[in-house]
């Protein structure tokens, strides 16, 4: 092969990009308002709200305990007592209440307050996309955590071998090479332990899309660096199947979350979530 192959290359290239789309509206979870009284009980959403009921819009005298005998009946909330009140009061206080119990999830670390930004996203945004300097800066710091087949560990290993004449490198251009190398790597995601308390995993957790683009690369004498270019979005939503899962529909959190997103008399829009990073990689040889 040239030394000089990387010349040649049309810069910059996507060398890896994900089968879900950016952008998908037509997921599931980016759907919101189309749902009734009716199909969301259906789903099991019958106790909402230990501080409203938001079917009849009924701000309760007395907040409902989380421990009450009659917690799981569907009927209990109807003898209750409290004042009537209007969706735009009712949905305030939802709101309150799902802010609230998002401390569960992000009780600690330097992206604890996205959940709550994101949470007055959803009540405000009207659908907007949603990025964060703190959400590149913990994307870029889990590509970094070069594991064991991790994208940037596979990025490194065939540059070597297209370098070294080893593997395809004799006939696949480097970024074949690296298209071909990154569908068996690992994705960064906010899945790891720490993102369960730490604010990242309730407001990402699984990367929905992601894209890599080579940016640059350049050979020197005693080794090689790259420049990449790592692009990902996530749904800040809800689909049938989250809601569906037990681990969800048991934290009230995900239970008025659902019942703001697809009640048609609610409506909130759920949005993209937009994260990037560059990442130089180097290599002396």
């Amino acid at each position: 092969m040239n030394n000089n192959w990387y010349l040649s290359m049309n810069l910059p290239c996507t060398v890896f990009e994900t089968m879900h789309q950016f952008n998908d509206v037509s997921a599931d979870d980016m759907q919101y308002g189309d749902m009734d009284e009716q199909q969301l009980r259906a789903l099991g959403l019958d106790d909402i709200s230990t501080r409203v009921d938001p079917y009849r819009l009924i701000c309760y005298d007395y907040p409902k305990s989380e421990y009450d005998t009659q917690y799981h009946n569907p009927f209990y909330s109807e003898s209750v007592q409290g004042r009537k009140i209007g969706h735009n009061e009712c949905a305030h206080i939802l709101f309150d209440e799902m802010k609230e119990l998002s401390g569960m999830f992000s009780f600690w670390g330097k992206y604890s307050h996205l959940i709550g930004e994101m949470i007055d996203h959803l009540r405000d945004g009207k659908g907007s996309p949603y990025s964060d300097s703190s959400l590149d800066d913990a994307y870029q710091k889990c590509i970094l955590e070069a594991g064991f087949k991790s994208s940037l560990t596979v990025i490194k290993k065939t540059i070597n071998n297209s370098l070294t004449g080893n593997a395809l490198s004799s006939y696949m251009p480097l970024e074949y090479q690296l298209q071909f190398e990154l569908r068996k790597s690992i994705l960064p995601k906010f899945n790891r332990t720490q993102d369960r308390f730490n604010g990242l995993g309730i407001t990402v957790h699984d990367v929905c899309a992601q894209r890599i683009k080579l940016l640059r690369i350049q050979k020197y004498a005693t080794g090689w660096s790259a420049w990449f270019y790592f692009e990902g979005q996530d749904h800040f939503g809800l689909d049938v199947v989250d809601i569906r899962n037990p681990l969800y529909r048991n934290f009230r959190f995900f239970r008025i979350w659902f019942f703001l997103q697809r009640h048609r008399d609610f409506a909130f829009r759920p949005f993209f979530t937009n994260f990037k990073s560059i990442v130089m990689v180097n290599q002396y040889i």
